[in-house]
């Protein structure tokens, strides 16, 4: 069977941090309630939305406010500011080339992500998109789980599947499908971070991730 990238969205193939950022002051905004600085405001991104939420310390009860109001705006305006950084056409053209099965599995709701990629002319180098449910109430771990369910036939032994990510939240989901997970250096997480949560290895830039995805998976080239 051909081995499987699964690749995590907002700070791995995409920068949407100016997108993400306006959404989530507009929710804040609109749920009465004063928005973290911008810096508070980056780390929502990639986790969970309702993980952060807890973190900064937001009433469970008005979780659902300001995921309204965000996912509002980011429909309206946000997914349209987010661009994909340097280099990962050629590193997705690559793996394909390799004969790796691409899936996206990203905590930004299904609905959001399928068409942002399709916007930002990626969709033709995938081979799937999972994301989350419109309450964004799954965990990564979920979400990597119904990656792997939605391969069917296609799903390899765990030793020839990897999952590719930028936060924490990325290395402990594949943890807990029992796969091992690439970290990168040019999203929202960090050196620190990553290697702190357990990732397999770290890769610093687009251009080497490909030849690093195929070498975690045994795969000559």
């Amino acid at each position: 069977m051909n081995p499987v990238v699964l690749l995590d969205l907002d700070g791995t193939l995409v920068n949407s941090s100016q997108g993400v950022l306006h959404a989530l002051r507009a929710g804040f905004t609109g749920a009465g309630l004063p928005a973290p600085d911008d810096a508070v405001l980056r780390t929502f991104i990639g986790p969970p939305v309702h993980d952060s939420l807890r973190r900064v310390g937001v009433p469970a009860d008005r979780h659902a406010d300001v995921v309204h109001g965000y996912q509002v705006a980011f429909a309206e305006r946000g997914n349209l500011m987010t661009h994909v950084f340097d280099g990962i056409p050629t590193a997705l053209a690559d793996l394909r080339d390799a004969g790796a099965v691409l899936v996206v599995a990203t905590a930004k709701p299904h609905r959001f992500a399928v068409p942002g990629l399709a916007h930002l002319g990626l969709a033709g180098l995938l081979d799937g998109v999972v994301g989350a449910p419109l309450d964004e109430s799954e965990s990564k771990g979920q979400i990597i789980g119904r990656a792997l369910a939605s391969l069917g036939d296609r799903r390899p032994d765990r030793t020839r599947v990897v999952m590719v990510g930028d936060r924490e939240h990325d290395v402990a989901g594949a943890r807990e499908n029992d796969l091992a997970c690439l970290g990168v250096l040019w999203g929202f997480g960090d050196r620190t971070e990553l290697e702190a949560a357990g990732a397999a290895a770290l890769v610093s830039t687009p251009g080497e991730l490909a030849a690093a995805a195929l070498a975690q998976l045994g795969v000559r080239t």
